[in-house]
């Protein structure tokens, strides 16, 4: 057997067709610190992550491969080619929900052996655009609650 192919890029592939089918907006996370990733430098945040909207309106040119993902945006107003090896790729969120897929293989240091977030908030809470977990790789999960479900034996 070679050389192992990833399974990102067909989970991308599929989680970005189920969101736009319910209407969400996906949100891809990159790890904007990784050789070979090129996005505009001023919305990186601190901890390295870059959050883009890449639903059809926002992004051209959309293409998610093994070798990475490509696509045309506009920031500021100014025409930006997007491109990111696939290995820099940390996750793929919908904006209204958050639901979506984490690659924590993607993830850089000690972050690789723990989840990002909880994928499954149990509070309730609905993430908006500023909240994402995308912008907190890195840090501890918040603590959820125990859940109100009991084993019947």
């Amino acid at each position: 057997m070679g050389t192992p192919i990833s399974k990102v890029p067909y989970l991308m592939q599929g989680l970005l067709d189920w969101m736009v089918d319910s209407g969400s907006t996906p949100y891809l996370i990159l790890n904007a610190r990784m050789e070979g990733v090129s996005v505009p430098g001023e919305f990186v945040q601190p901890d390295g992550s870059i959050t883009l909207n890449i639903s059809g309106t926002a992004v051209r040119n959309l293409n998610i491969s093994a070798d990475g993902v490509f696509f045309d945006s506009r920031f500021k107003g100014l025409p930006v080619s997007i491109s990111a090896p696939i290995q820099a790729v940390l996750g793929l969120v919908s904006r209204e929900t958050g639901d979506g897929l984490w690659f924590p293989e993607n993830a850089p240091g000690p972050a690789a052996e723990t989840p990002l977030v909880d994928e499954h908030p149990r509070d309730g809470h609905e993430a908006s655009g500023s909240e994402l977990p995308g912008n907190q790789f890195g840090s501890k999960p918040k603590p959820t609650k125990a859940s109100h479900l009991s084993v019947v034996e």
